[in-house]
C-alpha cells in the first residue's frame, strides 16, 4: 500500500515538473525570439541607413563629375563655336545653360519622374538675383550650410520623418574650380566678385526616402521571426511528447527496479566501467569539437555526393551561414558561377578515376556569402575514407584583407615610381638652372686666369673657382645619386687612352694636394693597357671620388694611386681585361664599425665629418655603383691612425696594349728622395720603363754614390724638399747642383711642388742640362724625355696637333654662337676670342639662328638647346630640313646645361653633330672646335 501510494505521488510530481519545465521553456523562447527580432531589426535597420548614405554619396559625387565634366569638355567648345552659356538658356535656342543652372534643371527633371526615387537640389547663401528658391529654404539647409563652411572636405547628412516618410537628406559643399572661379567672379549680377579657388560656392543636396529599404527588412525579420516561434513551437510539442514517454519509462523503470535490484548489483562493474569509457568518449568528443570551432577558417565535410553534413562554428562569420543553415545541403551553393556547374562532375570523376585536381593542394578560388556577394578564398581539401564511405574536409580561408593589402601595396609601390619620377624632372630642370649661372662663373674665372693678374687677384679668381667647381661637383653628386634612385645610372664605351685620364685627374687635384703639403703620385704597372673600351667619364669620376676623399682625410703624408690588371699579363686587343685602382693615403683612417656603412648614400664616419670636411656623402655610393655597371666591385683596408686603402676594380676591352721607351741601352738613374716609401714606388716605376734605378735619400749619400760611381750615371733625379726652397741660399738648390757638378756632367731633373718650380724657374744660373718637372710626375713628360734617348724617330704627333697653316686657316672660319642668356653669351665669346676666333656672329633664339644659316655661311653652329620663341632642338631639326646639302653637312655643336639620362641622344636625334655641357671649359671647346672645324677643312679642301 505504501508502496502505490509513493508511486502515485512520484507520477503526480513528475508530471508537475513536465509542465513546469514546458511553461518555463515556452515563455523563455517568447521573451528570446521578441529580443532576437529587436536586436535584428535595429542592426538592419542601421545597415540601411548606411547603405543609403553611401548610396547617395556616390550619387552626389556622380553628379558633382558630371557638372565638371560638363564645364571642362561641353562649356569651352561651346565658348570656342561662339554659343552662348547663360543661365536663362530655355529664352534661345542657340545658347547652353550655366554648369549651375544645368544641375538645378536636371534635379527638377530627376525629381519630377514617378520612378525616381532621388530629389536634387542646388542653392547658397550668396545666390544669383534669378535663382528661385536659390538660397536656404529650411532648417537642415540652414544647418548644412553652417556645417560645411566649417570642413568643406567633409559632406553632412540627416535623416527626417519616421516609417514610411523616412527621408535622407545628404548635402557636400560645392567649391569652386579652377574652370569656375573666372565664371563666377565676371558673370553678371554676381553677388561677389574675389571668389578663389576652394571657395565653398554653395551647397549640392540629394534627398531620397528610405522606406523600400524598410519594408523589405521589416517583412524578412517578421518572416524570420515566424519561423522561429514556429520552429520554438514544434521543439517545445516534441519535447512535450518526449518528457510524457519519459515520464511513462520512468514509472515502468520504478516498477521494474526491485526485480532486477539483483541483476544491477552483478552488472554494478561492468556499467561503472562502460560509464567511464562513456564519459571519456564524450569527454575526448567535447575536446575535438572545442578544439574545430574555436579554427577562425570555416571548415566544412561533405559526402560523396556533395552534400555538407557537418561545419564549424566560424562558417557563420566566414560564409554568412549559420551551421543548421549549411547542413543538408549541395556545397556547390557556396561556389561562383564558374565552379558551381562543374562541382558535382568533378567529385563523380574523381571517385571513378583518382584523378586528382585539387585534393591535397591548395588553391585559390572565389566563393560566395549568403548574401551573394563573391569575396576570395584559399581552399584546402583533403579526403578521408572508413570502409566504402568517403568524406571531404574542406577549409576555407577569407584572404579578402589579404588581397586588398597587396592592391594597396601595388598603389604604394605606383605612388612611389611617379614620385620618383616627378623627382628627376625636377632635378634636371634645377641642374638646368644652376648649370647656366655657373657656366658664367667658371667661364669667366677660367678666362681671368689666363690674363695678367697678380698674385692676390689670381688667389682670389682661384677661390671663386674652386669654390664654383665644389658647388658643380655636389650638384653632380646629387644628380648622380637620382639616378642611382631611379634605376637610371648608365654608361657608354668609347675608345680611349687611359695616361691622359689619370693625368687630368692629378691636374684637377694637384692644388689641393700641395696645399696641404701632401705628396701626390700615381704609378701604372706594365701590364696595364695603353688604350682600351670604357667609360672614360665614369672612370674619371671615380678616381675623382676616391682621391679627393683621400687629399681631405689626409693631413700629413702622401696620397698614392696605383694602377694595375688582375692578370699576370696585358691580354691582346679585343679582349676584356680587369683593372684595379687602389688609392691609399696617410690619413685618420676609418673605424672597423663604420666601414660597412660607408658605401651607403649620404653616410659619413660620424656627424661631425660633414662640419670639419664638408661633402655630401654620396660619393662613395655613385663610385659603388659605378663600378658595378663597369662590371667590377670596391672595397677597404683601413686602420685608425695609420690610413686607409680604397680599390675599385672595372672591366675594359683592351685597345692597344703599352709600350716600353725604345732606349739604346738601359738608363742609369740616381734619385735623391725625401720619403723612402715614395722611392720604393718611384724605383719600381723606373724599372717598368726600362731604367736601372739607384735611389738615395739623403744629402750625403747621393754625394757618396757619386764619388764612388763618377760620371757612372746617365740621368740625376732631385727631390725639390730635399734643399732649402731659396736657390741662392747655402743649403739651396744652386749649392747642391754645384756639389753634383763636382763628381758628373749628367742631365739633372729637378721636381716639385708647383709653388717649388715657379721659384726655381725665377731662379737664374741654374747651369745647363737642369731639367724642372712639376708633381705629381706625368709619365707622358718622362717618356718625352726618354724619347730622346730612344733608336727610333719619335712616333708623328696626333692630327688634332695640326701645323700653323691649319690653325690658321681654322681660326678663319665663320661660327654662329646660339645664346639667349647674356652673361653666357659673354663668356663664350671671350672664350672663342681666347681661342683665336674672330668671326663670330650672335643669335638670342632659334628663330634668329634659322634666318642666320640661310643668310650666312657658317662653319661652325654652336646651339643653346633651351632658348625662347624657338628652342635648339626645333631650330636644328629646321636647319636640317633646309633643302641645300651645305645645311646638311653644317656641323652643330649643342650648348646644354641638362645632365640627365637622355639629354644627349635628345641632341643627337635633333640632327646636332656633338654636344658639350654647361659649364664649358675652355680646353673642352678648344677639343670639339678642332675636332669639327679640322674635319670640315679636310672635307673642303681639294685634293
Amino acid at each position: 500500500m505504501k508502496m502505490e501510494n509513493h508511486n502515485r505521488h512520484t507520477s503526480q510530481g513528475d508530471g508537475f515538473f513536465t509542465r513546469y519545465i514546458v511553461y518555463i521553456l515556452s515563455f523563455l523562447l517568447l521573451i528570446g525570439s521578441a529580443v532576437v527580432f529587436w536586436v535584428s531589426y535595429q542592426k538592419s535597420h542601421r545597415i540601411n541607413q548606411e547603405i543609403a548614405v553611401y548610396e547617395a554619396s556616390q550619387f552626389t559625387s556622380s553628379v558633382s563629375r558630371f557638372r565638371t565634366f560638363y564645364s571642362q569638355q561641353f562649356v569651352p567648345r561651346a565658348q570656342k563655336n561662339g554659343i552662348k552659356i547663360t543661365h536663362d538658356y530655355q529664352a534661345n535656342e542657340d545658347t547652353l545653360p550655366l554648369p549651375a543652372t544645368m544641375i538645378m534643371d536636371l534635379g527638377k527633371f530627376l525629381g519630377e519622374g514617378k520612378e525616381s526615387a532621388y530629389k536634387i537640389r542646388l542653392y547658397s547663401d550668396m545666390p544669383f538675383p534669378w535663382r528661385k528658391d536659390g538660397g536656404a529654404r529650411d532648417d537642415f539647409e540652414k544647418w548644412a550650410l553652417g556645417e560645411l563652411r566649417k570642413n568643406s572636405e567633409q559632406a553632412v547628412w540627416r535623416f527626417e520623418g519616421e516609417g514610411d516618410a523616412q527621408v535622407l537628406r545628404y548635402a557636400r559643399a560645392d567649391r569652386l574650380g579652377e574652370s569656375c572661379v573666372g565664371c563666377h567672379n565676371t558673370y553678371p549680377g554676381t553677388p561677389k566678385k574675389n571668389w578663389k579657388i576652394g571657395d565653398v560656392r554653395g551647397v549640392l543636396e540629394v534627398s531620397r526616402p528610405i522606406n523600400g529599404f524598410e519594408k523589405v527588412t521589416q517583412q524578412a525579420m517578421m518572416e524570420s521571426f515566424l519561423m522561429l516561434v514556429g520552429l520554438g513551437l514544434a521543439l517545445l510539442v516534441m519535447l512535450g511528447i518526449a518528457l510524457r514517454s519519459l515520464r511513462v519509462s520512468l514509472k515502468a523503470s520504478e516498477e521494474s527496479a526491485v526485480a532486477t535490484r539483483v541483476a544491477n548489483q552483478k552488472l554494478m562493474l561492468g556499467i561503472e566501467e562502460r560509464e567511464r569509457l562513456t564519459e571519456a568518449f564524450k569527454a575526448s568528443q567535447i575536446k575535438s569539437r572545442t578544439v574545430i570551432d574555436s579554427v577562425l577558417d570555416a571548415i566544412i565535410v561533405i559526402n560523396s555526393q556533395g552534400v555538407i553534413i557537418e561545419t564549424n562554428q566560424s562558417v557563420e562569420q566566414v560564409l554568412g551561414y549559420t551551421s543548421e543553415e549549411l547542413l543538408g545541403k549541395n556545397v556547390s551553393i557556396l561556389m561562383a558561377d564558374t565552379n558551381q556547374a562543374q562541382h558535382d562532375g568533378y567529385l563523380r570523376h574523381y571517385l571513378q578515376t583518382g584523378e586528382q585536381q585539387i585534393i591535397g593542394k591548395p588553391r585559390q578560388l572565389t566563393a560566395r556569402r549568403k548574401d551573394g556577394s563573391l569575396f576570395p578564398i584559399d581552399l584546402s581539401v583533403n579526403e578521408a575514407r572508413f570502409g566504402d564511405n568517403v568524406v571531404f574536409t574542406g577549409i576555407i580561408r577569407d584572404i579578402s584583407h589579404r588581397i586588398e593589402a597587396q592592391q594597396e601595396l601595388a598603389k604604394a609601390r605606383d605612388a612611389a615610381l611617379e614620385s620618383a619620377r616627378l623627382k628627376s624632372e625636377f632635378l634636371a630642370n634645377m641642374s638646368h638652372e644652376i648649370r647656366t649661372p655657373m657656366n658664367g662663373v667658371i667661364g669667366m674665372t677660367e678666362l681671368l686666369l689666363g690674363g695678367k693678374l697678380n698674385r692676390e687677384q689670381r688667389d682670389q679668381v682661384r677661390t671663386v673657382q674652386h669654390s664654383a667647381e665644389s658647388l658643380l661637383s655636389i650638384i653632380n653628386d646629387i644628380l648622380d645619386f637620382s639616378k642611382i634612385e631611379a634605376g637610371k645610372l648608365s654608361i657608354s664605351n668609347t675608345q680611349f687612352e687611359l695616361l691622359p685620364i689619370i693625368e687630368s685627374v692629378m691636374d684637377l687635384l694637384m692644388e689641393d694636394a700641395q696645399t696641404k703639403g701632401i705628396e701626390l703620385a700615381f704609378f701604372i704597372d706594365h701590364n696595364v693597357p695603353k688604350a682600351m673600351v670604357s667609360d672614360p667619364v665614369r672612370m674619371r669620376q671615380i678616381l675623382l671620388n676616391l682621391l679627393s676623399n683621400a687629399i681631405k682625410f689626409t693631413e700629413r703624408g702622401y696620397v698614392i694611386l696605383k694602377i694595375s690588371t688582375l692578370d699576370l699579363e696585358c691580354r691582346p686587343p679585343g679582349e676584356a681585361q680587369q683593372l684595379r685602382f687602389e688609392v691609399l693615403d696617410t690619413g685618420c683612417g676609418i673605424p672597423e664599425e663604420a666601414q660597412a656603412k660607408l658605401f651607403r648614400a649620404f653616410s659619413q664616419v660620424d656627424g661631425s665629418v660633414t662640419r670639419q670636411y664638408g661633402g655630401t656623402g654620396l660619393g662613395l655610393a655613385i663610385s659603388k655603383q659605378l663600378a658595378q655597371l663597369m662590371g667590377g666591385g670596391i672595397g677597404l683596408l683601413s686602420k685608425v691612425g695609420v690610413g686607409s686603402s680604397f680599390w675599385v676594380t672595372i672591366t675594359v676591352e683592351v685597345s692597344a696594349v703599352g709600350e716600353r721607351p725604345a732606349v739604346a741601352h738601359p738608363l742609369s738613374v740616381l734619385l735623391l728622395g725625401s720619403k723612402p716609401l715614395m722611392n720604393t714606388y718611384y724605383e719600381a716605376q723606373m724599372r717598368e720603363w726600362g731604367m736601372e734605378p739607384v735611389t738615395v735619400d739623403s744629402l750625403n749619400s747621393l754625394l757618396v754614390r757619386l764619388e764612388e760611381n763618377n760620371h757612372a750615371y746617365d740621368v740625376i733625379v732631385l727631390d725639390a724638399d730635399m734643399f732649402y726652397h731659396k736657390p741662392e741660399h747655402p743649403l739651396g738648390v744652386r749649392t747642391l747642383i754645384h756639389s753634383v757638378r763636382e763628381h758628373s756632367q749628367s742631365p739633372l731633373i729637378i721636381y716639385g711642388s708647383s709653388r717649388q718650380i715657379a721659384q726655381l724657374e725665377i731662379s737664374q744660373q741654374l747651369g745647363r742640362q737642369v731639367h724642372l718637372l712639376p708633381k705629381p710626375i706625368k709619365h707622358s713628360l718622362v717618356l718625352r724625355y726618354l724619347s730622346r734617348f730612344q733608336i727610333q724617330p719619335a712616333p708623328v704627333e696626333p692630327i688634332m696637333q695640326t701645323d700653323g697653316a691649319t690653325i690658321l686657316a681654322v681660326n678663319k672660319k665663320r661660327i654662329l654662337l646660339t645664346e639667349d642668356h647674356s652673361v653666357n653669351q659673354k663668356v663664350a665669346l671671350a672664350m672663342l676670342k681666347k681661342l683665336g676666333h674672330t668671326h663670330i656672329d650672335c643669335a638670342l633664339n632659334g628663330e634668329e639662328a634659322l634666318q642666320a644659316v640661310q643668310q650666312n655661311a657658317y662653319d661652325l653652329v654652336l646651339m643653346d638647346c633651351q632658348m625662347p620663341k624657338m628652342d635648339g632642338y626645333e631650330a636644328t631639326r629646321q636647319i636640317r630640313q633646309l633643302p641645300a646639302p651645305l645645311y646638311q653637312a653644317l656641323p652643330i655643336i649643342a650648348l646644354t646645361a641638362h645632365t640627365m639620362k637622355g639629354d644627349d641622344e635628345k641632341c643627337y636625334a635633333a640632327g646636332m653633330n656633338d654636344y658639350l655641357s654647361k659649364p664649358v671649359r675652355l680646353d673642352e671647346l678648344q677639343k670639339k672646335l678642332e675636332k669639327w672645324l679640322t674635319v670640315k677643312l679636310e672635307q673642303t679642301t681639294p685634293a
